[in-house]
């Protein structure tokens, strides 16, 4: 609703959400009852603190001074450490985003119990009383969420506390702390409004957001076993006992069917492609979106399509939006080699196959992969057409075979002059690369074909696009580039397309580990998957056997399709993929690795992999308005030639440091294990 959206906009307008976005709601201690506790003084009140969520949007990062959250800068991300995007500010080391975030959440947590205590003196006398209380136990279960799921066991403060008062309190078990949570949801789920209002919570959301953390707290009692810590005081910090693994999920099950009776669906149409964009462009008004939050031009912005459009459109600070290839090769519709998963760009004897166009390979891709990269020809950013090129082939012609002798394995690298090298034809090198950046536009001897694409891969320094595959999910294709400071579509934190898919995993671990409606729980779940699929154009579970198998994957990258996600059945890794799929740059994928505690392995000597297209020179015929020449075309797939160092998930990062900061204060905070 507009109204919402005003309030919100007027509240930070009025010092509620300063320009800096430090936290200052006013604390109770300077209000009076007349103040706050009528209905203008509370919904002011509660925009506040939602403006406050620590929701991982367009504005985290690991920079800035607020736990990585409300950082305009958001290059550098956990989105890079799990194989999902790519810049070069992510290159060759895992990001953990382990920014010891704690005070501002305790600051929210802390208002949000003077609310849940002084309103229950006003129910029968301020309407709508009992539904404010539960909307503020929603605010404090989401903000104790983003510390428990980070840290494990945090103090429980339960009861309002002085706003400069100190937190001196012992860590509650990691099992109480989800516990509580869980609780605060189930209350805000019976208490609050099924009205539907962007950017703040019902009863719809309440159960969604239950789904997540119930599915979380199951995954730690499975998988977490190795990384429980018991401290000192023999409370059990990180970890949860394996025993309620089951509860838990059947927990999130039922939560997230609680959701499809609150009117929300997949936003489909016939056109599946333009239909995975609009679940971003429309996000406002669309039947998919559960919990948003909005941008305002003249309070809260963010600057995605500066910073992740293509480094040539934008005028500089842009390119920091790539895509590897090993995601990539998660979809359907690809050429792939069974035996490793890879994309096969070469005939059965290993020369290259040709390809007309410099996106014949993408044709016949799964339409939801369409929606999530830019495509080479395809117009972009106010009719920019995407060039992406690594070099040219010269002295050669199309039916002249060339062998591919660069080693593909996910761990061979070639530095760029070396690998040019290899392209051959009776012993001649064929291949030639730029030493310039691709926006200089050299061209090859006296032809006028740039050697480059204009968008990349790039030699040299600049943010080129080093996988040669720019991402393009949540950036406005249409729109001119902008400035930084000046894009303000909204954020999806909770879709209906996240709830199926906690559901079917949900259902998937139950009927794979002893529930006697396992029947029931795998239809479901093959029905949740096959919905998200069909929206997205991809193949169809055919059998709940897929869902049932329990046979263990190899858990080693280039080993067949979908062999990049690792998990502990093959039923199992079904979900994960699609996950991998549909959630990829929303902030998820990095929680489900670390959820599942398969990122120390998942993500071990792992090596970003490209795309590299290489153009015929006797084919090329340049567009004279773009500059950009078209023709036929040669696909390479290896290690990335930039920043194609190994990333390596620490494991003790499952569990993040506790701020010393904090430790200095409360002396009763136990630290957690291996810091």
């Amino acid at each position: 609703m507009k109204i919402w959206k005003n309030i919100i906009t007027g509240v930070a307008l009025s010092g509620i959400l300063a320009a800096c976005q430090d936290l200052d709601i006013p604390p109770k201690n300077i209000l009076s009852g007349s103040d706050i506790y009528n209905e203008g003084g509370i919904t002011a009140y509660m925009a506040g603190l939602y403006n406050h969520l620590p929701m991982e949007d367009f504005n985290m990062g690991d920079g800035g001074d607020r736990g990585g959250f409300f950082n305009w800068n958001s290059e550098k991300t956990t989105l890079g450490s799990t194989g999902e995007f790519a810049n070069n500010q992510c290159g060759n080391s895992v990001i953990y985003g382990d920014k010891g975030y704690w005070k501002d959440g305790y600051q929210i947590i802390r208002q949000a119990n003077v609310l849940i205590q002084d309103l229950s003196n006003y129910v029968g006398t301020l309407q709508g009383a009992e539904s404010w209380i539960a909307e503020a136990k929603f605010i404090r279960a989401y903000t104790y969420f983003a510390l428990v799921k980070r840290y494990g066991g945090v103090p429980l403060l339960e009861e309002p506390q002085g706003i400069d008062d100190d937190l001196i309190m012992p860590r509650s078990s990691h099992q109480d702390c989800v516990d509580f949570i869980l609780k605060d949801l189930d209350d805000a789920i019976n208490g609050m409004t099924k009205t539907k209002t962007n950017g703040r919570a019902n009863k719809y959301v309440a159960a969604a957001f239950k789904s997540r953390v119930a599915l979380y707290a199951g995954s730690i009692a499975r998988y977490g076993e190795a990384a429980v810590y018991t401290g000192e005081s023999g409370t059990m910090l990180t970890g949860i006992p394996v025993s309620l693994a089951n509860d838990y999920f059947r927990q999130a099950y039922d939560a997230a069917k609680i959701v499809e009776e609150g009117g929300y669906a997949l936003h489909k149409g016939s056109d599946k492609r333009q239909a995975f964009y609009e679940v971003f462009d429309k996000a406002v008004s669309s039947e998919e979106s559960i919990f948003i939050r909005e941008y305002d031009i003249n309070n809260y912005v963010h600057s995605w399509d500066k910073l992740m459009s293509p480094e040539a459109w934008t005028g500089g600070y842009g390119g920091r939006y790539f895509v590897p290839l090993d995601w990539v090769e998660l979809f359907d519709g690809l050429p792939l080699d069974p035996a490793t998963g890879h994309l096969k760009t070469t005939d059965d004897d290993g020369y290259y196959k040709v390809y007309d166009s410099s996106h014949g390979i993408f044709d016949g891709a799964e339409p939801r992969l369409l929606a999530s990269i830019m495509i080479p020809g395809d117009l972009y950013k106010g009719g920019h057409e995407l060039d992406m090129r690594c070099g040219l082939l010269v002295g050669v012609t199309p039916d002249q075979k060339i062998l591919k002798t660069i080693k593909d394995d996910g761990k061979t690298t070639y530095s760029w002059d070396n690998g040019v090298k290899e392209f051959k034809v009776n012993g001649q090198v064929v291949a030639v690369r730029s030493t310039k950046k691709p926006s200089e536009g050299q061209t090859y001897e006296d032809t006028g074909i740039a050697i480059a694409g204009f968008n990349g891969p790039s030699t040299s320094g600049g943010n080129h696009c080093n996988t040669g595959i720019y991402g393009v999910k949540w950036i406005q294709r249409d729109q001119a580039p902008v400035d930084l400071h000046r894009s303000t579509q909204p954020w999806i934190d909770i879709r209906y397309a996240e709830v199926l898919l906690n559901r079917a995993e949900a259902a998937i671990e139950l009927a794979q580990n002893g529930a006697s409606d396992a029947g029931s729980l795998l239809s479901d779940a093959m029905a949740c998957i096959n919905d998200v699929r069909d929206r997205a154009g991809a193949d169809l579970l055919t059998s709940t056997d897929q869902l049932a198998d329990l046979t263990a994957p190899t858990n080693v990258r280039g080993t067949g399709k979908n062999s990049m996600v690792f998990a502990p059945t093959k039923g199992l890794q079904i979900v994960r993929v699609e996950r991998y799929k549909e959630l990829a740059v929303e902030h998820k994928l990095y929680w489900d690795l670390r959820r599942w505690f398969t990122a120390d392995t998942q993500i071990k000597e792992f090596r970003w992999r490209m795309l590299a297209p290489y153009l015929f020179l006797s084919t090329a015929v340049k567009d004279d308005e773009t500059g950009i020449p078209h023709g036929k075309y040669i696909f390479d797939t290896r290690v990335c030639d930039s920043y194609g160092g190994q990333h390596n998930f620490d494991s003790k990062y499952y569990y993040e440091k506790i701020p010393d900061s904090e430790r200095k204060v409360n002396y009763l905070l136990e630290q957690n294990n291996r810091y």
